[in-house]
């Protein structure tokens, strides 16, 4: 019969290893909260799509409301949402065209809005579908190039509750802008200084402003803009 090992040396190695997980678990935590998009689950939608049972003109629960309607670039884009605005489409180029994009942001606890809609036109326009939701305000971006118009996979997330597009690289597509809270475990978000983080529209990181007392200070609020030279790495 082979020898036990001593009480002391199996404690030992339990207490290791519970310490080992809860270190992970810990770190895991701290990334999701210095990075709040590492948090959001990616979205499958790419292509225009059509709910067969509610067709062009129609939303998943009647009655449905044009919640808001813009132009960007010659095109006009319709967000409708059901009657509870937890469901919605963005239908491009008006009450007959076949291009219907359902939502997906809604799928992560948004409701929509009459502001949830913003566009910005380029050689690659872009509509931001946002609304509050758990976390802060989540958004989904709609890129249209030569008429044809495709959702993004991935969801943005501003912990701070400022999400919205913009010029800020010299380039002829707009960015995602969203601002954070510098806050880290252990500390009450609400009453942390602020940073612009910056986006491209597949959601690839541009780069962070500085920290801010307060979102107000951040260039431009609220139609936020500044040059590209102000960005530096991400903390």
């Amino acid at each position: 019969m082979s020898a036990r090992a001593p009480r002391s040396v199996v404690w030992t190695a339990v207490i290791s290893g519970l310490v080992t997980a809860a270190s992970l678990i810990g770190a895991a935590v701290l990334n999701a909260r210095s990075n709040p998009m590492s948090a959001l689950p990616t979205t499958t939608q790419s292509a225009p799509t059509s709910t067969p049972a509610v067709g062009v003109t129609g939303c998943l629960r009647e009655p449905c409301q044009v919640l808001s309607t813009t132009t960007v670039g010659g095109t006009f884009v319709e967000l409708i949402a059901d009657a509870g605005a937890t469901s919605g489409r963005l239908r491009i180029g008006g009450p007959s065209s076949s291009q219907v994009i359902e939502t997906t942001v809604t799928e992560l606890g948004v409701t929509l809005s009459p502001t949830s809609l913003q566009c910005v036109p380029g050689s690659a326009s872009a509509c931001l579908i946002r609304g509050a939701g758990p976390g802060g305000t989540t958004g989904q971006v709609v890129v249209g190039r030569s008429d044809k118009w495709r959702a993004q996979d991935r969801p943005f997330l501003s912990a701070a509750g400022v999400l919205m597009l913009g010029n800020l690289v010299s380039d002829s597509s707009p960015e995602v802008i969203a601002v954070q809270h510098d806050c880290r475990a252990n500390q009450v978000c609400a009453n942390r200084p602020v940073y612009a983080q910056v986006f491209d529209l597949g959601g690839q990181e541009i780069g962070c402003t500085k920290t801010y007392s307060k979102v107000e200070q951040i260039p431009g609020y609220p139609q936020i803009t500044f040059p590209a030279a102000l960005l530096r790495d991400c903390p």
